[in-house]
């Protein structure tokens, strides 16, 4: 299932389906893993139509047209924490902290190798606002997604 045609788990194909094995919890995450998790498993209606929520549409449009296979996420009040939920909140993590290179290599998990580069560079953009707006304004992050 991409980010925009959800359908159940047990609805989509074996490749798919191990995107979806469980690896850990969403409340394990760190705050800005897990407002990338839950803006993953929104809809694009509930993203919002600020910069936090167009640059994240911008991302996925790139993972959907150029992803290896088409990534997985859980349902929004599942607690459980997908493997390509995980390596998504990683990548972002990784690209906000400056260490392109390892995320990079984590983007290419997902993506052709050619489109990395570019799907660094909104990761990058994306968990340092994420980052600020913790920061700045916590409870705004919540007019925006819903953080857990």
């Amino acid at each position: 299932m991409s980010f925009q045609s959800a359908r159940a788990i047990d609805q989509i194909t074996e490749d798919a389906a191990e995107g979806a094995q469980p690896v850990g919890k969403l409340s394990h995450l760190n705050e800005q893993g897990r407002v990338v998790v839950t803006l993953f498993r929104s809809t694009e209606s509930m993203r919002g139509k600020g910069d936090l929520g167009k640059i994240f549409s911008q991302m996925m449009l790139v993972f959907e047209r150029h992803a290896r296979r088409p990534l997985v996420s859980h349902g929004m009040s599942c607690d459980c924490l997908g493997a390509d939920e995980a390596v998504l909140a990683q990548f972002v993590r990784l690209a906000a902290r400056g260490k392109r290179e390892d995320a990079t290599l984590m983007s290419m998990l997902m993506l052709r190798a050619d489109i990395a580069p570019l799907a660094v560079s909104m990761a990058e953009q994306l968990g340092l606002l994420i980052d600020a707006t913790l920061r700045t304004d916590p409870r705004a992050m919540m007019g925006t997604v819903k953080v857990h």
